[in-house]
């Protein structure tokens, strides 16, 4: 289902407050918007605003009711019969009918995108600082290149015609073993699957691209002979990215295949500015997090624009505790044990989260837009993989296992970065852990 996220939803016709009540068993908490609704309170972020369109207008409407109510930047997605402006003035657009699971997955998506992308603005902003200067990202300026994934028709001439006009280039993959042959040895910015006749085959692969953490955010749109709901839902379920019926002409085909490269090249881009951050003169090269004052410094950033309306995010604090009485390992191997959960904590982030070891035993991460819910959610995965883990003593016979106290630290207004992060040092000294180990 996904962490919960708020959404404002514009639109005209009546079956706006049934599409946010379906949303809303998604974990999607709704707004509907009108084109008078008043200004929302300040220091509550909503993440997309999906407006529901009949024509033009009410495309500028809904931006126009989504900036008086609550002011700022966020993705826009537009559902509706036809494409109407959103080229210009949407992030994305869907074709009616939509299924509540299919809008409910490109807002995660949208939002996703949109939140690496302002992640990497802020923290190459802070890297700055430290004397680092912009990381060199190479920009994917050479065309699209897209996988065709099962067996020859008329549908696969269209695809290979109609991007073949914009110079993208398609490589067919008659069946899922040298499907997976290509996706192995070369990066493709979509996967297109053939579903006529063969829907479980298609399930399968782009299921199996789900599990995969090297192909797990590469679009997948499948070409279908039926839209029920049934198959919707059961295709989002699977990590499918986008529908398209027989009936989705040439210039819609292309347009929607290119509008998700288009969201995966921006994501490949933001990722490696993230990555570009990561600098001998940020980093505890010990650890491989980021070292201490320069979190801060980025925190000190976060809150910032926190006070701006411009995103929000909380951290959690996570404390290691070795065993006790003849279980406790010498101190050589106790510190290797923590330089290892280290790694594991950087590998369990996504990459716009950042932590850093702030005392021997404490870390202390970062996660932008993410509620009590959601760090919960980390805190227990950390603890139980951390848990689960053996480490070496000087004795190769006798390993260890640590132990993991979480406490999630949400911000509160006017508070600086030293404050923040000494609170939730503190959090970690009560009596009883605030989230129980796992």
């Amino acid at each position: 289902m996904g962490r919960t996220l708020d959404v404002l939803v514009f639109g005209m016709s009546d079956g706006v407050e049934a599409l946010s009540e379906k949303l809303g068993r998604l974990a999607l908490n709704c707004r509907l918007v009108r084109a008078d609704s008043p200004p929302a309170r300040r220091h509550h972020f909503w993440a997309v605003g999906v407006i529901l369109a009949k024509c033009d207008r009410d495309v500028e409407d809904g931006l126009k009711a989504f900036e008086r109510f609550a002011p700022g930047e966020r993705p826009i997605l537009v559902v509706g019969p036809d494409s109407y402006g959103s080229e210009e003035q949407a992030d994305a657009w869907i074709r009616e009918p939509a299924t509540p699971v299919q809008i409910a997955a490109r807002v995660r998506a949208l939002f996703r995108l949109h939140t690496m992308e302002i992640i990497a603005r802020r923290r190459t902003e802070v890297s700055a600082l430290y004397g680092q200067k912009a990381g060199l990202v190479e920009r994917q300026d050479q065309p699209p290149c897209i996988l065709y994934v099962g067996d020859a028709s008329p549908r696969f001439m269209a695809l290979q015609h109609t991007l073949a006009s914009v110079d993208a280039d398609v490589i067919a993959a008659f069946s899922s073993y040298s499907a997976f042959d290509y996706l192995h040895e070369r990066a493709f910015d979509a996967v297109v699957l053939n579903a006529e006749g063969k829907r479980d085959i298609a399930f399968t692969i782009s299921s199996a691209m789900r599990r995969n953490a090297r192909l797990y955010h590469t679009p997948v749109l499948l070409l279908t002979d039926d839209v029920d709901t049934e198959t919707s839902e059961e295709a989002f379920a699977r990590g499918v990215s986008d529908l398209l019926p027989p009936g989705t002409d040439d210039t819609e085909l292309r347009d929607r295949v290119l509008t998700l490269t288009s969201e995966r090249r921006r994501r490949r881009e933001a990722k490696a500015t993230l990555e570009a951050c990561r600098d001998t003169r940020s980093l505890d090269i010990e650890t491989g997090l980021f070292h201490a004052s320069f979190l801060t410094s980025h925190v000190e950033d976060l809150l910032q624009a926190s006070a701006r309306d411009e995103l929000h995010f909380s951290m959690i604090a996570l404390q290691i505790m070795l065993p006790d009485g003849a279980e406790r390992p010498d101190e050589t191997s106790a510190e290797k044990a923590r330089r290892q959960f280290a790694a594991m904590l950087r590998h369990l982030l996504r990459t716009e989260d950042a932590a850093a070891r702030f005392d021997e035993d404490i870390f202390l991460a970062v996660l932008p837009f993410t509620d009590t819910v959601g760090i919960d959610c980390v805190a227990a995965r950390v603890a139980a993989i951390a848990e689960c883990t053996a480490f070496e003593s000087d004795d190769p016979l006798r390993p260890f296992r640590l132990s993991v106290r979480a406490a999630p630290v949400p911000t509160r207004p006017g508070e600086t970065a030293d404050v923040l992060i000494d609170r939730a040092r503190r959090n970690l000294l009560r009596p009883t852990p605030i989230i129980a180990s796992a």
